[in-house]
């Protein structure tokens, strides 16, 4: 993710928020064979650490039970794409996509026992359904077979960078300008785009 000056962030408030309304990451690892792969998958983070389940036979999860220790967790949230007119009629360098985004660089340990599985699962639920209703999860005859499939990932989040480009570079009007016009397109997405990138207009 390119580090624009125009875009860092660095209220940690905000990068915190964010990242817990998110309900999914990315998990990148570079692999024995060189290419890099990834998992999309639901998370929980507390404090300096994000918990994670994999498959067992995901070949992210198993580069990091071969001994791959580093990895980055990207939560992200793509918002609209903007065509250069509504900010230059003539520069169309000013066309974008609008997102926010989070990278954590991270030192992994994977666990396969499924007691600790059954642990993290429970944790991703009381996040997800924390009102739910279903069988316990523990190792046993119901959940017991797909438990061993599973595992474990914790990451501890050695640092992390944020990009929020939520409208053009400019004064809070050319991003409001930006926001009208997304709304009047009104394609799918356009209306929620336009609140966030409202919320992120400020002179």
């Amino acid at each position: 993710m390119y580090r624009s000056e125009r875009y860092l962030v660095d209220d940690e408030a905000a990068i915190d928020a964010f990242v817990a309304a998110q309900r999914h990451g990315e998990l990148i690892v570079c692999t024995p064979d060189g290419f890099p792969q990834v998992s999309i998958l639901p998370f929980v983070k507390q404090g300096e650490t994000i918990a994670l389940h994999a498959v067992q036979e995901d070949p992210v999860f198993q580069a990091l039970r071969g001994g791959v220790r580093q990895a980055t967790f990207l939560v992200s949230d793509f918002l609209a794409f903007s065509p250069h007119d509504w900010v230059d009629p003539q520069d169309a360098g000013r066309a974008t996509l609008n997102f926010l985004a989070v990278q954590h660089f991270c030192e992994a340990a994977t666990c396969t026992d499924p007691s600790a599985v059954a642990q993290t699962l429970a944790e991703l639920l009381g996040a997800y359904e924390p009102a739910a209703s279903y069988t316990p999860i523990e190792d046993g005859p119901f959940y017991g077979p797909r438990l061993r499939r599973l595992g474990v990932v914790r990451l501890r989040v050695l640092r992390r960078e944020a990009k929020f480009k939520a409208g053009p570079f400019g004064p809070a009007a050319l991003r409001r300008h930006v926001a009208a016009k997304l709304r009047e397109r009104a394609e799918p997405g356009d209306a929620r785009a336009a609140a966030v990138i409202e919320a992120h207009a400020r002179d």
